[in-house]
């Protein structure tokens, strides 16, 4: 159970994370558990991340701010271990660097910056950019239909996703048709993942691509 401090420390954390959250992350504690914090990162432009979306845990102490949070992420991401405690200076492997003044945002801009490094530590793997990317790709997909408690806390990420999916899913189709018309449909071969998209988007790309079926690999 948290202590009086620890609650109203991070109620206030909470508060000004809401009205001003860096960049590309968001954070909120868990509704029955203000010591369990789950954060979303966006990857940055310009990293083998951009796009991908990564949601994690902070775990904080009873005691908090005088001790650091145990960091974990959920969702695959090719620098991380998933489900796994991370060594970082600000976390609860090294509680004799944490600085009490650190916040939530302090904690999650540093994981950010870690991530689109190459330090290696405990919890780190090894993957080439090409993975990393196609990761990131994938991680919508991931968070909405593999991860449960991403969409349990997080409903309006859960329709963006959702929007996000399908209109990348409709301009493969639009691509497939611009070649189409420029080239014909003579080697044409375009890769459409219905496994994807909800049961509403997928009848309709279905229906829209049933016309071009000796073109399109269709993925259920």
């Amino acid at each position: 159970m948290a202590s009086r401090q620890a609650t109203k420390r991070l109620q206030k954390e909470f508060k000004t994370i809401e009205s001003s959250p860096p960049p590309y992350i968001i954070a909120k504690p868990n509704d029955e558990n203000i010591l369990e914090w789950h954060y979303v990162i966006t990857g940055p432009e310009g990293t083998p991340y951009e796009g991908g979306q990564y949601h994690g845990i902070l775990r904080f102490p009873t005691d908090y701010p005088f001790k650091p949070p145990a960091i974990s992420i959920i969702t695959p991401n090719g620098r991380f271990s998933t489900n796994t405690r991370l060594c970082l200076s600000m976390s609860d492997y090294h509680p004799d660097t944490w600085n009490p003044a650190w916040s939530v945002a302090t904690i999650l801009t540093g994981l950010l910056s870690f991530m689109t490094g190459d330090e290696s530590t405990t919890g780190s793997i090894q993957t080439t950019d090409a993975v990393k990317r196609k990761l990131a790709a994938d991680s919508k997909r991931w968070n909405n239909q593999e991860n449960p408690r991403f969409t349990k806390l997080f409903g309006d990420l859960v329709a963006q996703n959702r929007a996000d999916i399908a209109r990348a899913e409709e301009e493969k189709l639009k691509l497939l048709n611009a070649q189409h018309e420029r080239n014909g449909s003579e080697g044409l071969h375009v890769e459409i993942d219905l496994s994807k998209l909800d049961p509403e988007e997928r009848a309709r790309l279905a229906n829209a691509a049933a016309g071009d079926s000796e073109r399109l690999c269709i993925i259920m």
